[in-house]
């Protein structure tokens, strides 16, 4: 492809595929696809999630892409640019989707730089907790779990560190995409893949029998079960294929407008999807192994506060805490380079007119979102009043606390997703059409194929909105569930 000049504040062509990897590559990869995998038929799992990743994944990841990319400004525009004010509403949503996804994963990644700062100056707080468990014949995880309580719910610790995190992410945000998003992105993706293979090739010599890799069956029947929460595995699998790439927001569609005109979006389309997957299964490779040989593992990110915490400790001193330095610097990683993927669309939005704006408008939506947050911090404490710890009826059933959590979790993190991917498909089969889409991806070099066009228009125009309703209507179950609507 012959290269062009770069304007100012536009992604090269390796800077937009590292950016959109890092993008999508974050709690869902390291946290919920092991969790997955081992809850819901291990390599029969991973089989469906491959194959649901390239029917649903390449196709919106081209679509979201593209939709950028003709736009060349933001996202709000991108949508009116085609469809007029009508379909501004589009792009406002998707900016507010991700507004609210930050507002939670902020939290998390405070959690998790806390946890960094434990294992780097503070080793002792979890050698004294699993102590002090040990000492009354309880499980060393009970410490664990109790180190963690105690963290979650002292809410000023937690603004802190989430206070630090959004600080570092408005900080790179602040400036322009090449020198902030891409420069970060260049850097932080290599080191995250080089640590997960370091990790992975020496855990075994440190871990020994703890190590067990015959967590990885292949169970087909557990595809098709429904646990005590209303979840289907193969709805499950469905879903990750979908969440662990960052769509149905507006992300891809901002990091679009920021790449050149005769960018391939397929081929890089394709760099993105498969290597988000390729992340999640060296994820995969990495903590499945490190899971009880039996039970259930949960499916939230306690799964690494407290099970993975526990599970690094009995490594020993000090292979114990150099795995988990490694490990939460790794996590830290993918987190950071999602944060600045969901503040991005926002600022991008109000600085398009003025670069000059960009700083101010970064420090004032980073500081708005961390003020959304508070709530889903507040959430922790069981002393708090039950509007955040039991929001709507979504908190912990026997900790009472997480309902704003959760609210926001599902809503945003999921709902809000579902249509957004539908308000796309929607969109381009009633406005901007095939036939257009089909001419944006045509770029000097590059005429996609037959069947590169036959699958958009298969999984675009049909698949991907009949997908989208039935994970909504999954997700609608598991609400049922969750308010005790519905009886297992």
């Amino acid at each position: 492809m012959r290269k062009l000049a770069l304007l100012p504040g536009k992604f090269s062509n390796t800077g937009h595929i590292l950016a959109s990897v890092g993008a999508a590559v974050g709690i869902a990869n390291l946290v919920l696809f092991p969790a997955r995998v081992f809850n819901y038929g291990g390599l029969a799992f991973i089989l469906v999630f491959v194959l649901f990743t390239f029917i649903l994944g390449v196709p919106l990841m081209i679509g979201e892409t593209a939709l950028g990319k003709h736009s060349q400004r933001d996202a709000v525009s991108a949508y009116r640019s085609i469809g007029g004010r009508k379909w501004g509403f589009a792009g406002f949503f998707g900016l507010i989707t991700c507004c609210f996804i930050l507002s939670f994963y902020i939290v998390v990644a405070g959690w998790s730089l806390y946890y960094l700062y434990l294992y780097l100056f503070q080793y002792q707080e979890i050698t004294s907790a699993v102590a002090a468990a040990l000492a009354i014949e309880a499980p060393s995880v009970a410490g664990v779990a109790g180190l963690f309580g105690k963290f979650v719910s002292s809410q000023y610790q937690v603004l802190l560190f989430s206070g630090i995190f959004m600080g570092a992410t408005v900080a790179i945000v602040a400036n322009n995409v090449k020198q902030g998003i891409e420069w970060v992105s260049m850097r932080f993706i290599p080191i995250l893949v080089l640590m997960m293979l370091g990790l992975i090739l020496s855990v075994p010599f440190v871990a020994g029998d703890r190590v067990n890799y015959a967590n990885f069956n292949f169970d087909f029947p557990a595809l098709f079960a429904m646990d005590s929460s209303g979840r289907i595995g193969i709805i499950e699998a469905l879903g990750q294929s979908f969440f662990s790439l960052s769509l149905g927001a507006c992300s891809m569609v901002t990091y679009g407008t920021h790449v050149d005109r005769n960018t391939n979006v397929v081929s890089n389309a394709h760099y993105i999807v498969h290597s988000d997957t390729l992340v999640a299964l060296l994820a995969g490779l990495l903590i499945i192994p490190l899971f009880a040989s039996s039970g259930q593992v949960g499916l939230n990110p306690s799964l690494v506060f407290i099970n993975l915490v526990d599970t690094f400790y009995g490594f020993g001193d000090p292979w114990g805490r150099l795995i988990g330095i490694g490990f939460f610097t790794l996590f830290n990683l993918a987190i950071v380079t999602s944060t600045i993927s969901l503040l991005e669309p926002a600022v991008n939005y109000l600085s398009r007119e003025s670069q000059a704006r960009r700083k101010n408008y970064s420090l004032l939506i980073g500081a708005g979102i961390f003020l959304i947050s508070i709530p889903a911090i507040l959430s922790f404490n069981p002393e708090n009043p039950s509007f955040f710890t039991d929001f709507l009826g979504y908190g912990d059933k026997q900790s009472d606390t997480m309902g704003y959590f959760n609210f926001i979790l599902d809503f945003f993190g999921t709902f809000c997703l579902l249509a957004g991917a539908f308000l796309l498909s929607v969109f381009i089969r009633s406005t901007w059409t095939m036939e257009k889409l089909i001419e944006e991806i045509t770029v000097v070099g590059y005429s996609p194929a037959n069947p590169i066009k036959t699958l958009l228009r298969l999984t675009i125009l049909w698949i991907i909105p009949l997908l989208m309703l039935l994970l909504l209507g999954a997700e609608c179950l598991k609400v049922g569930f969750k308010m005790g609507l519905i009886d297992y």
